[in-house]
């Protein structure tokens, strides 16, 4: 009872001391950011849009620009800035041909160089050889980011005037070279954004659109940026790149020779386990042995081979243990007294009994053949 007493008594105190502890903590209320909210998450330009709104500009994306095209003139608001995924042009030569003059009589557009450029022939666009510039893709550049809060570094600052510089992270996928206007350098030197007069417009050659992304657009001084590209327009016109190539030609642009080494080992795999184990067949018969009949089998080879001796003696010491499991000490008895248990037991005759246990195994064939059955069959009877 004394030791029931005791560990309530701890127990208690040490609730005690614990909501004394919890009681001194100074708890701060914190907010974790793990996601967007689904309006949000669903176009990767929301805050961007929200972004813009907040200057009385508007953000719209046109998925059907190039598709809808006038065979005479592009027909787009003189107060829009048209910002266009290159590879865009690649399926839309009127567009090709129609973006040069709409730029050339005073439209601002934001060029976006795309991935796939080389695959789409980019540079055979018309509008792309109006600019006069070379583009080179980095090949050893992997750019993706999962992580929503890291902040990013910047790789490239953007002067705008002798007081404002924006700290930018861009991509470095692409190199520019023979820009004949403002050219926007990375760590490393090359130019990764170029801004230049064509005509009576403006266009600005992006390497992507990250900067502007949800994920980004909070980070340095990305929000800025768009802000600064964005400045007397009314309106922001996306066109964005619809068709992407399936996951297979992708592999084969990276490396046709792992594909077709891939291809290989399949079809060899598969040639390796049909020739081995091939079609399955059910037996026409289900033949199965019995264990009686091994052991008649292994009985006649010795009865055939003269080997009858050998059955005789396992004969005579599977009778005794049988025997001996009934009668203990059944060796240690005269034969006389032998036969008579024996006959008790099994309901045999003394005499044959007592022949059968003193008898020797015959010489004829047919004799040991015989004297072998009954003495099995004495066996059997006990």
């Amino acid at each position: 009872m004394k030791l029931k007493y005791f560990m309530i008594g701890l127990l208690v105190l040490t609730v005690a001391l614990l909501g004394s502890m919890l009681a001194s903590v100074k708890w701060e209320k914190q907010e974790v950011e793990i996601g967007f909210q689904p309006e949000v998450a669903k176009d990767s330009f929301t805050l961007a849009q929200r972004l813009l709104a907040s200057y009385d500009v508007q953000w719209h994306k046109d998925k059907r620009l190039a598709s809808q095209t006038n065979p005479n003139q592009l027909t787009i608001d003189p107060n829009t800035m048209l910002v266009v995924d290159e590879a865009v042009l690649a399926n839309s030569y009127e567009l090709d041909q129609q973006l040069v003059q709409w730029v050339a009589d005073g439209g601002r557009l934001v060029y976006v160089l795309n991935r796939q450029r080389d695959e789409l022939g980019i540079d055979n666009a018309i509008f792309f050889q109006e600019l006069g510039i070379d583009v080179t893709t980095v090949d050893d550049v992997f750019e993706f980011n999962f992580v929503l809060l890291e902040e990013g570094s910047s790789n490239t600052t953007l002067t705008i005037d002798e007081t404002t510089q924006l700290e930018l992270e861009l991509s470095q996928a692409f190199k520019i070279d023979s820009c004949q206007g403002v050219q926007t350098e990375n760590q490393a030197g090359d130019t990764v954004m170029c801004d230049l007069p064509f005509g009576a417009g403006r266009v600005i050659v992006l390497p992507s659109l990250a900067p502007f992304t949800n994920y980004k657009l909070r980070h340095l001084d990305h929000g800025s940026l768009l802000v600064w590209l964005t400045q007397g327009a009314s309106k922001v016109t996306y066109v964005p790149y619809l068709s992407y190539p399936n996951w297979l030609s992708k592999l084969w642009h990276w490396s046709w020779q792992f594909v077709v080494s891939l291809l290989l080992t399949v079809v060899f795999a598969v040639w390796h386990i049909s020739s081995r184990i091939g079609r399955a067949y059910a037996p026409d018969v289900d033949s199965k042995t019995s264990f009686d009949q091994h052991i008649r089998a292994i009985a006649n080879f010795y009865t055939e081979h003269g080997h009858e001796a050998r059955l005789f003696e396992a004969l005579k010491k599977d009778f005794n243990a049988k025997v001996e499991t009934r009668v203990p000490n059944f060796k240690m008895l005269s034969a006389h007294k032998q036969a008579e248990i024996i006959a008790s037991l099994t309901q045999f005759d003394k005499e044959q009994v007592e022949i059968l246990l003193s008898s020797e195994l015959p010489e004829s064939r047919e004799q040991r053949t015989d004297y072998i059955k009954r003495y099995r069959q004495l066996r059997n009877a006990l």
